[in-house]
């Protein structure tokens, strides 16, 4: 494997998923089929560019892959294999929505833990 193990290349996988204008195209791709760089950004709201540089980390992580259609490029998933992984994930989300919600951790705040005073 290139430069890791499995371990790494499963935790480069969820960062890649791990952003939220990375799945919600993820979503667009699964619910729509093909789109054009334009055709999601106009249904994301979001700068151009924004979604051409989350698509080429999708593109780069092989998430999704590109053709040339004219003057655009049209995006769609590479394998469809990273659904099942999506279906599932969501049922497992389902089931703990509240502690994965409240994740004090994962929402980023700063989480003191006591340090253990020794005399």
């Amino acid at each position: 494997m290139i430069d890791g193990d499995l371990i790494t290349a499963r935790e480069h996988l969820f960062k890649a998923l791990g952003d939220r204008t990375r799945l919600e195209i993820i979503e667009m791709l699964r619910e729509f089929g093909d789109m054009s760089v334009s055709e999601i950004q106009m249904k994301l709201g979001r700068e151009q560019n924004l979604i051409s540089h989350h698509l080429s980390c999708l593109k780069n992580c092989g998430l999704v892959i590109s053709r040339k259609d004219g003057k655009s490029m049209i995006y769609s998933i590479r394998d469809k294999r990273i659904l099942k992984l999506l279906t599932i994930t969501d049922e497992h989300v389902r089931s703990l929505l509240e502690s994965v919600l409240s994740c004090e951790i994962v929402k980023g705040k700063v989480v003191r833990i006591p340090l253990k005073v020794t005399k």
